[in-house]
């Protein structure tokens, strides 16, 4: 008798488990595609000055989000209200030494590096920039930090020079835990609340970019 009630109690939690399944709305692993013939294209430039040494290692990425409306996607879960659906997609950018220079870089950035298309059957998921992020390591010595920035579409397209600022004592580090990896590059107000105003204390990182085609 037991062993039956326990054989039906199983059966009732996977009938439930496969019908939270049925109903659910997630797309787990979405397949969002870059678009192949992007045409609003910035070229960003970044200039290091008073750096201790070169940066050997340079990467950049650019991270889109689905928007500004996100109708097109999924509705929330049924059950928990979450949107298990991820709304990001990264695209990484190559990036170029200017004139085999040891402190400027340049990268492409494409307003329009996403696909825009119905990829649920919800019409059509247009994308906006969020971030686009640039890191710099002295050597890529293992646990040695990293210096990441971050800026967003109005830095790209503003028309203005971004400035920021990395502490100068943390290039070559080496970071003690996975949390010192990134040493973050601060605007100038942030960087002298946390670190003060002593110009022998930090190195700049500025950024400008001009849309492709056009001088600014």
């Amino acid at each position: 008798m037991k062993t039956a009630i326990l054989l039906a109690g199983l059966t009732v939690v996977a009938a439930t488990a496969l019908g939270l399944s049925a109903c659910s709305n997630a797309v787990k692993d979405p397949k969002y595609e870059r678009n192949p013939d992007p045409k609003r294209k910035y070229v960003v430039t970044v200039k290091v000055d008073g750096a201790p040494g070169p940066f050997r290692i340079v990467t950049a990425g650019v991270r889109y989000v689905v928007g500004p409306s996100q109708e097109c996607m999924p509705a929330a879960e049924p059950i928990s209200g979450t949107f298990p659906t991820p709304e990001h997609a990264n695209l990484a950018s190559q990036v170029r030494r200017v004139s085999e220079s040891e402190s400027e870089f340049e990268f492409d950035v494409y307003l329009d590096g996403m696909a825009a298309k119905d990829y649920f059957g919800r019409g059509v998921c247009t994308w906006r920039i969020e971030s686009v992020t640039m890191s710099l390591k002295p050597t890529g010595a293992d646990r040695e930090r990293k210096f990441s920035t971050n800026i967003d579409e109005a830095d790209v397209t503003g028309n203005a020079s971004l400035v920021l600022y990395a502490r100068r004592e943390m290039y070559g580090a080496s970071a003690e835990n996975d949390y010192e990896i990134f040493e973050d590059a601060l605007k100038k107000e942030w960087f002298s609340k946390r670190y003060g105003d002593d110009p022998s204390k930090f190195f700049t990182i500025t950024f400008s970019a001009r849309e492709s085609g056009r001088d600014h």
